[in-house]
């Protein structure tokens, strides 16, 4: 009887003490936010069949206010950033299914000639749209030019894409000294000009091409996810803030951006205020939806998109990587369409990150693709220094930490069950022998 209760405790006890790892707690996700200075983040995992895990820690805003709104992953409105840029890529594998696109043509024969675009070095090659979703195409970044295309409010709508990518294009600094193809360079205008390819094929703008063609077909609800802040003015409760810690650098931001009309936070000597904004480029980062409803789009994709994409092959296409060399030291990154590959502790994960000013962002699965993971926060690496590297690393070790929990889980609740039936069968043995 002795043996019998020290087995059973000792099954309990390990039963309790993979429960209190597996998920990480609260408790403790709180704390890494607090140290890296995000005022909070929504987390959600799912498989192939659903949501496994959906939790909301911290709030819209820093602690220097005294009445702060919880952040619930189901109704919490984030900024998605360049995870934005997933959904063109997507878009793109429906024109090719469409028979509308062709991935690997010059794209002037889809611009027409009142956009005729060359590369001002390199004349003769062309540029296509598998260049542009993969971010090859000799475009580069101009932060100059770029920090124009941040505007107030829903501004973005004033201008179409066609006139901010060609004003863009026309400066010699926004191209590489480099051929089309040859090497990768993250570029904000090759997404957003491969979207407006998308809306010139369609006949209707890109959002909404996004709203009927994916949203929809998804059931993500469009009253709650839209490039448009103006489609949430009966729920801008639910909008997350944009802070950023560090209000030392605030002079540095209003010279740099004044067009963002960042201020003091009330009441603070650290953080500064960010007010909602656009980007004319709008495809490559402005998409805003709840940590749920973007987990329908992760979802789809651990399912090859069936009910977005018809031809299996389309997955295998978007996902593959062209030979590459990195222009920027990203040499962990592999581009696709529209997404790209990242190793992490020597793990390949597919999907795509996000930031913008009070914005950090990730949307990871595995590489067998049966399980993903979703981190919306409000977080910021703008400053790119050693705070920003700490929000960068606390995002990643959270991520790690939840796929290491629920790779494992089904693994380990087998084990664990095969332990226990061993155990009870040792029991058996010892009583009939006594």
């Amino acid at each position: 009887m002795k043996i019998f209760w020290l087995l059973t405790i000792a099954i309990l006890i390990q039963t309790d003490v993979h429960a209190a790892e597996c998920p990480p707690t609260t408790t403790s996700i709180q704390l890494l936010l607090d140290e890296a200075f995000i005022p909070g983040a929504a987390f959600i995992v799912v498989n192939s069949t659903g949501i496994i895990y959906e939790q909301g820690i911290g709030y819209h805003t820093p602690p220097i206010f005294k009445d702060r709104r919880p952040i619930d992953p189901s109704s919490s409105i984030f900024l998605l950033a360049s995870i934005s840029k997933t959904f063109v890529g997507v878009a793109a594998m429906q024109m090719v299914e469409s028979n509308r696109l062709k991935l690997d043509v010059d794209i002037n024969q889809y611009l027409g000639p009142q956009m005729k675009l060359i590369h001002p070095h390199y004349p003769n090659k062309t540029i296509t749209m598998r260049n542009l979703l993969s971010h090859s195409s000799g475009i580069r970044q101009n932060i100059v030019e770029e920090y124009k295309l941040y505007v107030p409010g829903d501004d973005f709508t004033k201008r179409n894409l066609s006139d901010v990518i060609t004003m863009y294009l026309s400066h010699e600094n926004s191209w590489l000294p480099v051929p089309p193809g040859n090497l990768t360079y993250y570029s904000n205008i090759g997404t957003g000009l491969a979207a407006h390819i998308i809306e010139l094929l369609a006949g209707i703008s890109f959002e909404e091409y996004v709203r009927e063609k994916i949203l929809k077909p998804l059931d993500i609800d469009t009253n709650n996810a839209s490039y448009r802040l103006s489609t949430f003015q009966n729920n801008q409760i639910n909008l997350v803030d944009h802070y950023i810690y560090n209000a030392s650098w605030l002079e540095s931001f209003q010279q740099l951006a004044p067009y963002f009309n960042f201020s003091r936070a009330e009441n603070s000597s650290d953080w500064f205020y960010a007010p909602f904004f656009s980007f004319t480029i709008y495809p490559a980062g402005m998409l805003r939806m709840t940590a749920h409803s973007l987990s329908k789009f992760l979802r789809s994709f651990l399912n090859n998109f069936h009910n977005i994409l018809h031809n299996p092959q389309s997955i295998d296409e978007m996902l593959s990587i062209s030979p590459q060399m990195s222009y920027v030291n990203m040499s962990n990154v592999e581009f696709s369409l529209g997404w790209y590959w990242e190793i992490f502790d020597g793990r390949r994960f597919i999907g795509h990150d996000g930031s913008l000013p009070g914005v950090r962002t990730s949307m990871m699965a595995n590489e067998k693709r049966n399980l993903g993971v979703i981190i919306l926060t409000n977080g910021d690496i703008i400053k790119n220094d050693e705070q920003a590297q700490k929000v960068k690393d606390t995002i990643v070790h959270l991520m790690i930490k939840l796929f290491d929990c629920f790779e494992t889980k089904t693994n380990s609740a087998f084990h664990q069950h095969i332990n226990i039936i061993y155990i009870w069968w040792t029991i058996s043995i010892l009583y009939f022998l006594k």
